[in-house]
């Protein structure tokens, strides 16, 4: 009996191969099967799988053009003999050799549909780091073993830190959707919302190779991959608030945000004008700088379905118009949609800005405000400062 099939898609991956299956073939859990995925490689890929093949006695491989790694995955879901699954990317590597087994045995015995394990970064010296993911909490560490309702598992990112039953993919129909980029996301957000529970072990299963990966920023380099990448956001909100994961859509809709306040995507008009396309229902509306974009997008992206998601939304996007009002910036397009969204009277918007103006200054002027405006100096250069590192931080 094979009780873990291990899908890796390969494309191109000549220099990571054979230290990608050696870490496998540490593995101490008996019957493992890898199958790889050869998607239409163009380098001595092919040439390094069949040589794999005849080292290792439990590896399949599976030649087919060039798909795309979730069309790849999902081949090989289709394919495994595994009770469960397990997926390695050719640059990436298993870390303890004891962690499959560990998260077998613990799913077989607790007749899990997902087991969940951790996950550390590879540096471009092969040294293994903390993965910064946790400290930022988008999604949770793993410190023992135990069982968690899969709202408590964060973002669903990092999917390959997971083993998953094969049986409750198949009944699911759980596939990797056709994107060029972001297929991850919407996998993984479509298993914790049809799992009950997920299940935990203390161990660390997976490095992942940032180097060699690069972040989404590097990768998201042409039009459809853009429109892909943009288009795996608004299909991971949806999975995620049509089975009540408002909080967790909420948090992934700020890593949107982020994505798009990027340096580089600031001034993507092609990136902006496909923001439009994917998230608006009618016309649309385009706006000279990042600030107003983003803002628009975020009335757009309010779910006024749960109360307390529309509360958290609505707050933000209050502050950030408030802010604008009082220093004149404020876009009137921008105001009447989020008068729409409030349900609100929004023909008389000129008369509610100029009121929120008053207030405003009616405050500027008070003396407690005058006193605290060396404190609030400060308070916002650290707020900029907090900005920038995050923007830095983003990786998927």
């Amino acid at each position: 009996m094979v009780k873990i099939s291990v899908i890796m898609p390969v494309y191109n991956e000549e220099q990571y191969l054979e230290k990608t299956c050696q870490s496998l073939k540490q593995q101490t859990l008996d019957d493992i099967e890898l199958i790889c995925i050869n998607d239409g490689s163009t380098d001595n890929s092919t040439d390094i799988l069949t040589k794999l093949a005849t080292e290792y006695d439990n590896i399949r491989i599976i030649n087919q053009e060039n798909q795309g790694s979730g069309i790849a995955r999902n081949k090989g879901i289709d394919e495994a003999k595994g009770e469960y699954i397990a997926f390695l990317d050719a640059d990436d590597k298993y870390i303890d050799p004891y962690s499959l087994e560990k998260m077998y045995e613990y799913g077989y015995k607790n007749n899990a549909d997902i087991i969940c394990g951790n996950l550390k970064r590879i540096s471009s010296e092969g040294k293994l780091e903390d993965n910064f993911n946790y400290a930022e909490g988008n999604y949770a560490y793993f410190p023992e073993y135990n069982k968690l309702t899969p709202q408590d598992y964060g973002i669903p990112w990092a999917f390959y830190k997971n083993i998953y039953r094969k049986k409750f993919l198949d009944e699911n129909n759980i596939r990797f959707p056709d994107l060029k980029r972001g297929q991850d996301p919407v996998f993984l957000a479509d298993v914790l919302t049809k799992a009950d529970v997920i299940y935990t072990v203390p161990v660390y299963l997976y490095g992942y190779n940032y180097s060699a990966s690069g972040g989404a920023n590097s990768k998201v380099n042409s039009h459809d991959k853009k429109l892909d990448y943009l288009e795996h956001f608004k299909e991971t909100f949806r999975i995620l608030e049509d089975n009540g994961f408002y909080n967790i859509s909420q948090k992934y809709k700020e890593r949107l945000i982020l994505y798009l306040q990027l340096q580089n995507n600031r001034t993507d008009k092609e990136l902006i004008q496909l923001v439009h396309e994917v998230f608006e229902e009618d016309d649309p509306q385009y706006f000279n700088n990042i600030e107003d974009e983003v803002l628009y997008l975020q009335i757009y992206l309010i779910n006024k379905t749960n109360p307390l998601a529309y509360k958290t939304s609505i707050a933000d996007v209050k502050e950030q118009l408030y802010n604008k009002v009082t220093t004149d910036n404020v876009n009137y397009d921008i105001m009447k949609k989020y008068l729409e969204i409030m349900d609100k009277n929004y023909e008389n918007n000129e008369m509610i800005v100029e009121k929120i103006k008053k207030e405003n200054n009616i405050i500027k002027n008070s003396s407690s405000w005058k006193t605290t405006g060396f404190i609030r100096s400060i308070e916002k250069i650290a707020f900029k400062g907090k900005n920038k590192c995050k923007r830095m931080l983003v990786s998927i």
